[in-house]
């Protein structure tokens, strides 16, 4: 009977250790994300994001981006939907860098908001880099979610960026 036991205990020690865990992350008080618990809040990323968050051992990056629909309307600045705005966004983005390629937009639902994604994978001098750009379109925002890392380890987070990337609530 011990040995049932310690084999149980095992499988179960076993099984929770290689899971990642998530936890909610607010950004002011405008939306949420789902962060994995191996990365940290950072604010060094980038000028404009509301949420940053990083491991430099891993090499995962996330930051957020958000754009108000009324400030953007008052630029005379219209988007249709996250699609158009994500079109928007990747056609100038890191096209003069090497080996840039770009996938087919997906779109989807999440958490009642509509979706739209990319893989962009590119090159610079210092490495080949891979990022999952996605932007989500809110009753009064638009969002840009971008996770990126080096190419090397995109296998190793893409199921977590997937994971955020669908996780935004406001």
């Amino acid at each position: 009977m011990k040995k049932i036991y310690i084999i149980l205990f095992l499988i179960t020690f076993t099984t929770n250790s290689f899971s990642q865990n998530f936890s909610t992350k607010n950004a002011g008080n405008c939306f949420s994300l789902e962060i994995p618990n191996y990365m940290v809040k950072t604010y060094d990323l980038n000028d404009v994001a509301t949420l940053q968050y990083n491991n430099t051992v891993k090499e995962a990056y996330v930051i957020v981006i958000e754009d108000s629909k009324d400030e953007l309307n008052s630029l005379s600045i219209i988007f249709q939907n996250p699609k158009e705005f994500l079109e928007n966004f990747t056609k100038d983005y890191q096209l003069e860098t090497e080996n840039r390629t770009i996938s087919e937009i997906t779109e989807f639902e999440s958490n009642e908001n509509k979706h739209a994604q990319v893989e962009l994978s590119w090159s610079t001098e210092d490495g080949s880099l891979y990022m999952l750009i996605t932007t989500v379109e809110t009753k009064e925002h638009f969002y840009k979610i971008l996770c990126w890392t080096l190419l090397e380890y995109k296998d190793n987070l893409r199921d977590d960026y997937l994971m955020i990337s669908k996780s935004l609530t406001d």
